[in-house]
């Protein structure tokens, strides 16, 4: 039940369609599956596998696989592999902090080697418009305000991923299961809920200065 591969530039339908996939099935499976009689690793394991199955057609539909989908598609197979040899049915529910914290840990890491993530995810979302990708790419490089906003969302969204991760381990083996199904679920959608709206506001607060930058006189040469 992890939708840590969407992203900061990722439209609501498609959260949506993937919030369906990585929760709303694997929840819907297991609730079914305990109810006639399943044990949670079974029921657990059945959810897992029916998501995965829905990303591996995605990966196949569309014939390639980007770094999100891999991410998902590998904790999927860890997590079932160490899940049925551990016996462990919570392990099903907190791998999904493994794959959350190791995208928190690529929007960490990105940001600091200088090539924030947000960047990368918003390029390749204009792949189908070369000229508004054209466009991007010149504000990126000549608009200071662009690259730091770019940079201050990538580290919000590796910084709330995994605080987000951290607390799903520490409830998961502190209450019931069939509680933790639908509360990793919560959790998962107040935290992309969060992180939306903050990237909405600094997005709109960035614009608003860049507007105001390129309106601003230039200096003149007495006061440069």
């Amino acid at each position: 039940m992890s939708t840590a591969a969407s992203a900061p530039a990722m439209d609501r339908k498609t959260l949506a369609r993937q919030l369906l996939r990585d929760a709303g099935i694997p929840m819907a499976a297991y609730y079914g599956l305990h109810a006639t009689g399943a044990s949670n690793l079974v029921a657990l394991g059945a959810g897992t596998v029916i998501s995965g199955v829905f990303v591996l057609a995605e990966v196949v539909r569309n014939r390639k696989i980007d770094v999100f989908a891999g991410v998902i598609l590998a904790g999927f197979a860890v997590g079932l592999a160490l899940t049925f040899v551990s016996g462990d049915a919570r392990f099903m529910i907190a791998k999904d902090s493994l794959t959350t914290a190791l995208i928190a840990g690529a929007f960490l890491i990105s940001a600091a080697v200088g090539k924030p993530l947000t960047y990368v995810v918003a390029r390749r979302g204009m792949a189908g418009d070369p000229q508004r990708a054209a466009e991007f790419e010149e504000k990126y490089r000549t608009m200071p305000v662009v690259r730091r906003t770019l940079f201050t969302l990538t580290v919000i969204w590796g910084v709330g991923l995994l605080a987000e991760a951290a607390l799903r381990v520490v409830l998961v083996y502190r209450l019931p299961i069939a509680t933790m199904v639908w509360l990793s679920t919560v959790m998962m959608v107040i935290t992309f809920a969060a992180l939306f709206g903050i990237t909405v506001l600094i997005v709109r607060r960035a614009g608003i200065r860049a507007t105001r930058d390129r309106s601003a006189p230039a200096p003149t040469t007495a006061e440069a």
